[in-house]
């Protein structure tokens, strides 16, 4: 897999004021930009977990704690795949 590096520079301050290190603070940004390109639709869940450099349920978990819709459907998609299952059942 290919990769690239993003750096900034951040000050001493903010960080002091932060109360973390420059570890956490990456963590920190990773998941939170990951959770913002999630929320806006522009990373699959999939995409936005490896993003933040963590597994699907974990990043779900995350998510769910913060309240943050996981699947997202609207009435007609649901009845849908509601009508997709009792056909399945119905096979059975």
């Amino acid at each position: 897999m290919n990769t690239e590096t993003v750096s900034f520079e951040i000050s001493q301050a903010i960080l002091a004021s932060l109360k973390v290190g420059t570890v956490e603070l990456a963590s920190n940004i990773r998941l939170l930009a990951a959770i913002a390109y999630f929320r806006d639709r522009k990373l699959s869940l999939g995409k936005a977990a490896e993003f933040a450099g963590m597994g699907r349920m974990d990043f779900m978990d995350i998510l769910s704690n913060k309240g943050i819709v996981v699947f997202d459907y609207d009435e007609s998609m649901l009845a849908s795949e509601l009508d997709g299952i009792d056909q399945l059942n119905s096979i059975r």
